[in-house]
């Protein structure tokens, strides 16, 4: 034999355990960057929910300042002062640097403006710029009056062609829009960063705002809060990674103009990954852009590829010897080959603690077969044995959630036809012990036959059940009560507005009730907030009792409530829900070794009766209240009507307290 024949062998089972080893590394290289790319998908969507988290506190605390002033009509400097404090602009509304009021005034108004403001104490108040124009709107107060908020007093933002195109959107609305990038425009030289303004609309009480033209007529002025998007970012709850680079622009074309925040400004080393997020906020668009510093490369993409790459080239030259030796002595080539099984299998555990040491499970499809293999960890997740299920696809099938089975076999199939290269689907399994668990599904087709049908499947299993918690945590906070757990302001009224369409379309019957605490302040002033919280839940508990698991009870600020009955047969059962309410709250409550006797002034709005739209519904059950409260109290009334229950109460400045 010639020389050269002697060597091919030796050549071609080194060429192939090279080879082999690309793939292995390669595959290495493909899981470690799918894991970086997961983590970092992860910390820009939890950023982004946050931000919109934030922006919808900042939108709802305006809309509550326009019913504020829907519900009061002539609203005294005090009051608003007053009104304002209650807010108590803490943690959830950090970046807000106040809440100012612009009133709308025509020219022929302006001098009796004025003259008001200076009687009112403001003996220095002028409109800035100066100049004559046929529509002046002043901000004529901003709470706190402390700081820079003392600049803005008198300007007039109409001037500014930004300004004033944010306001008209807002007004023609109804509401609450937010401005692009603004410098500071009052006082430039101070350094600060460009901020955005949120206004909304304020409208005459009592007027009627469902089109345009109505909207534009009974416009009486705006109420506007500055945001400072670097405070708003650094106060968001939860931990942000510090390794990745956050920049938020206003629209769509990220630009050095429009950049809003920037979490490193200094940074400009090209990023390993990025991404971008877009959202709607107030009527505008922003994009949140999030790029990996190096920092988060070097702690999270950790990968064995260069274990790999060593061990495989180690194994591919002892392979070379091997097959020489193989061309000399049998024997040594029987001992050679049963060490390079232990190497490889060595090699293979390796592979597969690399995987699961990073939390993921590993599963192997025999696609011709129909066998499956799990790996340890796989089973781990789910709290099984390796030998409580059976190595077939239907096995592992009939445990996925029946809701989101055919999408994630859609999703497998899809990459078995070659529609796609890999595979990612996330769906809920049973676990050994009947919960039901989220995971993230990923996997590819390893090998495929002459005529491309796929013969083997690899891919891992991820524990996303934490991360979905979590996500349905913060879900849950923007939309219910932090303190008594009812439905807030922005999901009441989501519920309000679908029971409306049906009882539109059923032509059906449907009650809102606004329910006031009578006593409430005289208890919580002498017995502090601690027994004045305890009180509102238990409150809170005994009005969700009255109702039916349909009806929707709501905590709306402080000690009101509103409670919504989406299905009725007549008014009459609607009074004796809000009887047998008033009733409950009349009952003694037991708090703190105490006693305590509040009463409730219920008001009822009925559809149609009284109002076919939510606004309108919603003022009506706000006025009843009111009557009722103005009648003494402890007592229901009647959208129209007299009310339907009175008692004598005791005293209004010291309730009923039991030692």
């Amino acid at each position: 034999m010639n020389p050269a024949r002697r060597h091919l062998p030796v050549v071609l089972v080194l060429l192939i355990a090279l080879g082999s080893t690309w793939l292995a590394w390669r595959h290495e290289q493909e899981v470690s960057e799918r894991w970086l790319r997961a983590r970092f998908d992860d910390s820009l969507r939890d950023t982004t929910a946050r931000i919109v988290q934030r922006m919808s506190a900042y939108e709802q605390m305006l809309r509550g300042v326009q019913g504020f002033y829907a519900g009061t009509g002539e609203v005294t400097r005090q009051g608003f002062t007053a009104y304002v404090n209650t807010l108590q602009l803490g943690a959830d509304f950090a970046g807000i640097q106040g809440v100012g009021q612009i009133t709308l005034t025509p020219a022929a108004e302006l001098p009796t403006l004025l003259k008001q403001l200076h009687q009112q104490g403001l003996a220095d108040y002028s409109i800035t710029p100066p100049g004559e124009r046929a529509l002046y709107t002043p901000i004529i107060q901003v709470e706190p009056f402390s700081g820079r908020n003392r600049l803005t007093l008198g300007f007039d933002p109409y001037t500014v062609p930004e300004l004033r195109a944010v306001m008209e959107a807002a007004r023609d609305s109804g509401m609450p829009r937010i401005t692009g990038k603004l410098p500071q425009l009052l006082d430039p030289a101070n350094g600060r960063a460009p901020s955005v303004i949120l206004c909304a609309p304020l409208f005459r009480q009592g007027s009627s705002i469902r089109t345009l033209a109505e909207r534009r007529a009974s416009l009486i002025g705006w109420i506007y809060a500055p945001v400072h998007l670097d405070e708003m970012m650094a106060s968001l709850y939860g931990d942000t990674d510090s390794d990745i680079l956050i920049h938020v622009h206003d629209g769509v074309e990220p630009s050095a103009d429009n950049l809003l925040f920037s979490s490193h400004p200094a940074e400009t080393n090209p990023p390993r990954l990025y991404a971008a997020e877009y959202l709607e906020i107030g009527g505008r668009n922003w994009v949140i852009e999030a790029s990996t510093l190096p920092g988060f490369v070097t702690r999270v993409g950790h990968s064995d590829a260069t274990t790999i790459a060593i061990s495989g080239l180690c194994l591919s030259l002892l392979l070379a010897v091997l097959a020489r030796i193989l061309a000399t002595a049998r024997q040594l080539a029987l001992r050679l080959a049963q060490q390079m099984t232990e190497d490889l299998r060595s090699s293979e555990e390796r592979w597969k603690f690399a995987l699961e040491g990073a939390g993921d499970g590993v599963w192997d499809r025999d696609l011709v077969g129909d066998a499956a293999f799990y790996s340890r960890r796989c089973l781990e997740i789910f709290g099984y044995e390796p030998d409580e299920i059976a190595p077939h696809r239907q096995e592992w099938v009939e445990r996925i959630h029946p809701d989101d089975r055919a999408a994630a076999l859609a999703a497998t199939a899809a990459c078995i036809k070659g529609h796609q290269e890999s595979f990612s689907s996330e769906y809920r399994l049973r676990c050994k012990d009947g919960r039901w668990k989220w995971v993230l599904a990923r996997g590819r087709v390893m090998r495929r036959s002459a005529d491309g049908k796929a013969l083997r499947l690899l891919g891992t299993i991820s524990d996303i059940d934490a991360r979905k918690a979590s996500e349905e945590q913060i879900r849950h906070m923007a939309q219910h009560d932090s303190l008594t757990g009812l439905p807030n302001r922005a999901l009441f009224a989501d519920r309000l507005q679908q029971a409306l369409s049906l009882v539109h379309r059923d032509h059906a019957h449907l009650a809102l009730f606004f329910v006031d605490l009578d006593e409430f302040k005289a208890i919580n002033d002498r017995f502090g907030h601690a027994t004045g919280d305890l009180l509102l839940q238990e409150a809170a508990r005994r009005m969700h009792e009255c109702i039916r698991a349909s009806d929707t009870v709501g905590r709306i600020g402080g000690d009101e409530f509103v409670v919504l009955l989406p299905s009725l047969s007549s008014v009459e059962d609607a009074r004796h829900v809000a009887e047998k309410i008033r009733q409950a709250l009349a009952t003694p409550f037991e708090i703190g070794g105490h006693a305590l006797r509040i009463s409730a002034s219920i008001g009822i709005a009925c559809y149609p009766e009284h109002g076919d739209s939510e606004s309108r519904l919603w003022s009506i059950a706000d006025a009843a209240m009111y009557a009722a409260k103005a009648r003494g109290g402890n007592r229901v009334e009647l959208a129209g009507g007299s009310p339907t229950h009175a008692v004598l109460t005791p005293p209004a400045d010291l309730p009923i307290i039991t030692p």
